[in-house]
């Protein structure tokens, strides 16, 4: 079964969409806080992979795996797709 979450900035309580079972379903109970960390940090380990030099690419990536993972981890436990709108 696939499942995508979208983060965005629509939404009244913060919290997500999961596309499961054919149907978009919102679930929320994630912070204001914790979900612009989150797609913070995504803008910004999307945006180096623009970088030319590997090794800092690889390090900002490596940082922002240790600063927003545990978040991610706790929404998106298993194989779903992360999509940031």
């Amino acid at each position: 079964m696939i499942e995508y979450i979208v983060l965005s900035n629509f939404g009244s309580d913060a919290g997500y969409w999961v596309f499961r079972d054919g149907q978009w379903q919102h679930v929320g109970g994630w912070g204001v806080d914790s979900i612009r960390e989150v797609q913070a940090g995504l803008a910004v380990l999307k945006a180096s992979t623009q970088l030319r030099t590997p090794e800092l690419a690889q390090s900002v990536a490596e940082l922002i795996t240790k600063a927003i993972g545990p978040e991610l981890a706790e929404h998106a436990a298993g194989g779903q797709t992360v999509i940031i709108a």
